[in-house]
């Protein structure tokens, strides 16, 4: 029987159209031994957040499968019991694959079949937990004996050892599994390392220059292993984190600092439109929301630099809008700036200023008298007002209301009448916009030059501030 040419062409078209449809797949079949006739579902992690991409039904013999003719998203997911137990799989370049288990020891008890990176993720964990109860155990018995005891440094001696056999395995891991989904997890997962310095006799603050050497080290490497291009990061459980602990824990929390390490990141994830959107919602959000004093800057930052100036396009242009008159509130009482200079009328229907203050410390106090938390806050100002001298701290106290009668009486019956009491009956001066003041009491404390130095503060922290910066 003869095959024309045409026909093998045909034949080998086929043939490799079937195999690219097959490879553009996802087929994962699961066995969960001791459940049937029950969902279960397929997860995945992104950020701080895990999300169902599938479900089946088990059949009564437990067995299921997951399956698409499109491949999944690289990276870590989970398959989720109806007890509400899950362990993890790898979606990697493998995606045809199978899994077995059974619910009461997800971990010790799971088979892999057709996945080499799922085998040795699998075995990865075993081995992690293997060593986890033993090192626990030791712990324990180390707490219950004598510290003394010759008992002890065996046991200490033991958890050495363990931490090396962890640490070597990693290594390995990594090593053999370069370039791969599990291989690059591994490595990310690692903290650094911090070398030990020398600290000359000589010097002074020894701890204090230990401490510093370390803050540095680890604020230079702590992201060493994370590649900001690599999309696959962003579906793991841990990548979220490892932003929240180098912006929140590990870098001082100063808003230039910040800002310089956020440009740094944007720049990294350039590359990945996934990653890049990822990082600059998280740093937007993140601030935005921060209850720290002065990371408003930040927020201006991020969305100037990225959101305004047209770097991204994810957002319709009502969002830009409210985004813009957000970042306008805050632009004129950032920490560090220059705080808008207030021509207000007194009660004697002069005029003060606060530029011409001249005092080390001005606090700018933003009040109404019938607002129930003003009637416990301006006393308390009033009485660390009277510790000091004019030359050292005054207060610029804005009436925020517009009923002067109500506003004389006030400051008369409760003898705040020392302090430079100024009210904007028209709202000329714009106050409201300049210091964004939603609510009251609002408390802005300036130095001699007018520079906001602290902002929206307690009474408490008002006193401290004062107590430190005058005794120096």
């Amino acid at each position: 029987m003869k095959i024309t040419k045409a026909l093998l062409i045909l034949l080998f078209i086929s043939l490799y159209s079937c195999s690219d449809i097959y490879s553009q797949s996802y087929k994962i079949d699961v066995k969960i031994t001791d459940l049937k006739d029950t969902d279960i579902y397929l997860g995945y992690y992104f950020g701080d957040k895990t999300y169902v991409q599938d479900t089946v039904k088990l059949d009564s013999n437990g067995n299921g499968t997951f399956s698409s003719d499109s491949l999944l998203e690289q990276g870590v997911y989970i398959i989720i019991l109806p007890s509400k137990n899950y362990f993890d799989i790898l979606i990697g370049d493998d995606q045809q694959f199978s899994v077995e288990t059974t619910s009461d020891d997800l971990i010790n008890k799971l088979k892999i079949k057709g996945s080499d990176e799922n085998e040795n993720f699998k075995d990865f964990r075993q081995f992690m937990m293997s060593r986890n109860i033993e090192s626990a155990e030791i712990r324990k018995r180390v707490q219950e004996l004598d510290e003394n005891s010759d008992s002890v440094q065996i046991l200490k001696d033991r958890i050495d050892v363990l931490s090396k056999e962890v640490k070597s395995y990693w290594e390995k891991t990594i090593n053999d599994n370069e370039g791969k989904l599990l291989g690059v997890i591994i490595k990310a997962m690692k903290n650094p390392e911090i070398p030990e310095i020398d600290v000359p006799e000589n010097i002074e603050n020894k701890d204090s220059v230990r401490w510093f050497y370390s803050y540095n080290y680890n604020r230079q490497h702590f992201l060493d292993n994370i590649d900001f291009n690599d999309k696959r990061f962003l579906r793991t459980p841990f990548f979220h984190n490892k932003l929240e602990t180098f912006f929140t824990k590990i870098l001082i929390q100063n808003p230039d600092t910040i800002n310089h390490h956020i440009d740094i990141i944007a720049q990294q994830a350039e590359q990945s439109d996934a990653v890049f959107q990822y990082v600059i919602q998280y740093f937007i959000n993140t601030f935005q929301k921060s209850n720290i004093m002065g990371m408003d800057k930040v927020f201006v930052h991020v969305a100037e630099t990225y959101y305004l100036s047209g770097k991204v396009d994810w957002l319709s242009d009502e969002t830009i809008q409210k985004l813009k008159e957000q970042v306008a509130k805050h632009r004129f009482n950032l920490i560090g700036n220059v705080a808008q200079d207030l021509k207000m009328e007194t009660i004697d229907e002069e005029f003060e200023r606060l530029h011409e203050i001249k005092s080390k410390f001005t606090l700018v106090y933003f009040y109404e008298p019938d607002c129930g938390h003003c009637k416990k806050v301006t006393p308390k100002v009033y009485e660390i007002h009277q510790q000091y001298s004019r030359d050292d701290f005054e207060v610029f106290a804005v009436y925020t209301q517009g009923n002067k009668e109500e506003w004389q009486e006030y400051i008369y019956e409760k003898g705040f009448d020392d302090w430079i009491n100024v009210w904007d009956q028209y709202n000329l001066t714009n106050f409201r916009f300049f210091y964004n003041i939603y609510s009251t009491p609002t408390m802005y404390l300036l130095d001699e030059n007018k520079k906001i130095i602290a902002k929206r503060i307690s009474y408490d922290t008002l006193g401290n501030i004062l107590e430190i910066e005058l005794a120096k």
